[in-house]
């Protein structure tokens, strides 16, 4: 008994160690992916401009989001390294070059040919000493990563829950950064699970001389008891129960036996149940439908529409629209993920978006929304926003980009469609986001069109292969405005929205998709 049980923890704990391999994996390669670019700018924010106490101070910030990095490097496409959170601790460095060459082992820092790769990359340490470690490269396919060589040739995914030195981030500037990895919160738990199993292990063998030594004394009657209340329940009847009062495990088997009955009269009501959770999702659309306005409020100078379509139930994607003296504030936001712990949070943020719509510019609504988000959400939850204050009396809107797609502007004059701002950090990352939002201006003149949208307008696929993209949104806002002149707000979303689905053909939807049309009257 002991053998098997011992066998069996450790089976578990070996499945247990390739899931959060596996989870160590994905976090790391999203927090490279997130923070990356902000590492970069951060270098020619503070770095390049001798304040490094800043630099090193944002850098210690993110890595304590993520236990899993060890260190921070930040390389130049020359393969010399600027910055390493390891030895570039108290100032700057100052002394000879650094270079990837100089230190080149694949184990412990990448080499010349990963840094100037446009892929990201890791090295994978190897699975028994037998083997070697092997560098894979990461190329993004929509929503989905592919294993490719230097050469961009398909390879074979590494094995199942392997482990990895680093991560190598390229960005669209001139540096690479790369992330190290350690495994010793992983090592820790994976010991204290061996520890617990081999004292299971121990207690069952215990266990297993104590039952031989009484099995024969004391298992006739309760056996005898089990075996009638167990014809009683293959009859139907699930009210039944044993009393045992051995003061054994025999006692321990009679209460389970009268749990396992009282769990089979409630999977009788799992019916009642299902239709119970099935209200519940009714309930939380309708409080979303109370959130979301269904009829937007008239502004002084703009004709203005939205749409939301989930992609489920409820879900992440939020706007309005709140109107004052001098103009309006409008916004849209997109939850990470859809469902209701994204609805959830949605609901928080407009709730304070609401709240502080009167305390100032716009750059100090999204430094409270940041700070109650920070606060009240998880990590691995937070929103990309679009906030705009439109200004009636000279006709400019001003917005922040936090992370978020950027507003699309149709030039009723030029017919052009151009792009305002994008990028910024998504707010709730980060405790203060303040100095690291995007803030512009547009200025509308009338008959123009401001459009605000989720991504999950440029990312709804018609395949596993093809998505709607920025492009043919551009361009069939450029159509469209430019063919019907006097379209209203209204008539721009419906048609983009019905373009959206004509494109899609019914092919499920993976994300909420949401839009503001702004035309200017």
């Amino acid at each position: 008994m002991a053998v098997v049980f011992a066998s069996v923890g450790f089976l578990f704990v070996s499945e247990k160690k390739i899931e959060i391999s596996d989870d160590i994996y994905r976090g790391v390669r999203s927090f490279a992916e997130l923070t990356a670019h902000h590492v970069v700018d951060d270098v020619g924010l503070y770095l390049n401009n001798e304040s490094f106490v800043y630099f090193n101070r944002s850098i210690n910030e993110l890595m304590n989001q993520n236990p899993d990095i060890s260190y921070i490097k930040v390389v130049d496409y020359n393969g010399n390294i600027i910055y390493d959170s390891t030895s570039d601790s108290e100032k700057k460095y100052s002394g000879n070059k650094r270079n990837v060459d100089d230190f080149y082992n694949l184990a412990v820092l990448p080499g010349i040919s990963q840094i100037k790769a446009r892929n990201a990359s890791m090295f994978v340490f190897p699975k028994s000493s037998n083997d070697v470690g092997r560098i894979y490269y990461l190329k993004k396919d929509g929503d989905y990563y592919k294993y490719v060589d230097d050469n961009e040739y398909l390879v074979l995914a590494p094995y199942n829950g392997f482990t990895f030195a680093y991560y190598v981030q390229p960005t669209t500037g001139k540096y690479t950064v790369v992330y190290g990895v350690t495994y010793k919160n992983l090592y820790e738990m994976i010991s204290a699970m061996e520890f617990r199993i081999a004292e299971l292990a121990l207690f069952g063998f215990l266990l297993g001389v104590f039952l031989a030594l009484f099995m024969g004394v004391r298992v006739n009657r309760p056996i005898v008891k089990l075996v009638k209340s167990a014809e009683e329940i293959a009859k139907g009847n699930f009210g039944v129960r044993v009393d045992i009062k051995s003061r054994d495990e025999f006692e321990y088997l009679g209460e389970s036996f009268n749990k396992m009955a009282l769990d089979l009269a409630a999977s009788l009501e799992a019916r009642v149940y299902k239709e119970r959770v099935g209200r519940e999702l009714e309930l939380a659309r309708n409080v979303q439908r109370t959130i979301i306005p269904a009829i937007l409020p008239k502004v002084v100078g703009l004709d203005v529409a939205a749409g939301l379509l989930p992609a489920e139930e409820v879900g992440g994607d939020a706007y309005d629209v709140i109107t004052d003296s001098t103009g309006a504030l409008v916004y849209l936001g997109d939850v990470t993920g859809h469902g209701v712990p994204a609805s959830m949070l949605s609901a928080v943020a407009n709730s304070v978006i609401y709240s502080h719509s009167t305390v100032g510019d716009v750059t100090d609504i999204v430094a409270k929304l940041n700070d109650v988000l920070h606060k009240k959400s998880t990590k691995t939850m937070f929103m990309t926003l679009c906030l705009a204050k439109w200004n009636s009396s000279n006709g400019v809107l001003r917005y922040v980009n936090a992370g978020h797609d950027p507003i699309l502007k149709f030039d009723s004059t030029s017919l052009d469609v151009v792009e305002g701002l994008s990028g910024g950090l998504a707010v709730g990352m980060l405790a203060e986001i303040s100095d690291k939002v995007k803030v512009g201006e547009m200025a509308l003149a009338v008959g123009d069109v401001a459009v605000l949208i989720s991504d999950g307008i440029v990312e709804c696929w018609k395949s596993e292969k093809e998505n709607y993209g920025m492009a043919r949104l551009k361009e069939f806002i450029h159509n469209y405005c430019s063919a019907n002149p006097l379209a209203s707000a209204l008539q721009i979303k419906d048609a983009v929205l019905k373009d959206v689905a004509d494109f899609a053909s019914g092919y499920k939807q993976a994300d909420d998709i949401t839009i503001v049309v702004m035309r200017r009257m």
